[in-house]
């Protein structure tokens, strides 16, 4: 069971880590949208993004599945608890890229909003 879960958690951190890097791809692809040529900008963009991901997520992947396992082998040393140590490598990486994507989506910044929301309740 623990085999299990530890492989459910090392898959949902890759997919994570792969959309964190999807979505800051396209944020600078956004700047090259053409709405003069919407079809050619489009199509560009797709080669764009077969001709920098296939490459990067093979070379990535083995980074990010070796990773995610360093992470929760040291998060189980931490906790004393095999499943604990899982829960909480995967709860720490996934506020952490729910962080970035915010900022990369929204364009917004959950330390600044927690500090304004603090300043409003004072």
């Amino acid at each position: 069971m623990n085999k299990k879960i530890t492989k459910y958690a090392i898959i949902a951190i890759a997919i994570l880590l792969a959309e964190l890097l999807s979505a800051f791809f396209l944020l600078i692809m956004e700047k090259y949208k053409s709405s003069e040529m919407p079809y050619r900008s489009t199509a560009i963009q797709m080669l764009a993004s077969i001709v920098v991901y296939y490459p990067v997520f093979t070379f990535l992947d083995k980074y990010f599945k070796s990773g995610s396992k360093n992470l929760l082998a040291s998060t189980k040393k931490i906790a004393n608890h095999h499943i604990g140590g899982v829960l909480l490598a995967f709860a720490l990486s996934f506020f952490l890229i729910w962080v970035a994507l915010a900022r990369i989506w929204y364009d917004r910044s959950l330390f600044e909003d927690l500090g304004h929301w603090i300043q409003k309740s004072i």
